[in-house]
């Protein structure tokens, strides 16, 4: 039994720090519900009540952009396909370097230098 408290305990301290620091690092602009300091405040006064609080009414939601539709084009009806450009895809993400023109062309320069 006092295992299980123990576990519980670190449990809800784990929960209320990682809360607390989630709210500090959340821009103040993408904050939901109360202003960010009003919800750091929430947090410490009512310890795990308030991490709660600012996990379900408080965070940024996350959009899902990896499943999404394509989108048409500006000036036809067709979907537009993401074209990689710089090392990033369109969601900002990093993309493999198999899939990167300017890596591969590095590549077979340093292979073939004559070319």
């Amino acid at each position: 039994m006092v295992l299980v408290g123990v576990a519980l305990a670190l449990a809800a301290v784990v929960l209320w720090v990682y809360s607390l620091f989630d709210a500090l690092t959340t821009p103040s602009t993408e904050v939901r519900t109360l202003p960010k300091l009003a919800w750091v405040a929430v947090i410490v006064l009512l310890l795990q009540i308030g991490a709660l609080l600012w996990l379900f009414f408080g965070r940024p939601r996350v959009l899902a952009t990896s499943n999404a539709a394509p989108t048409a084009g500006p000036a036809s009806g067709t979907p537009s396909s993401p074209k990689p450009t710089g090392g990033t895809q369109r969601g900002g993400g990093p993309i493999g370097p198999d899939d990167d023109p300017d890596f591969l062309r590095d590549i077979n320069r340093r292979i073939n230098p004559e070319d």
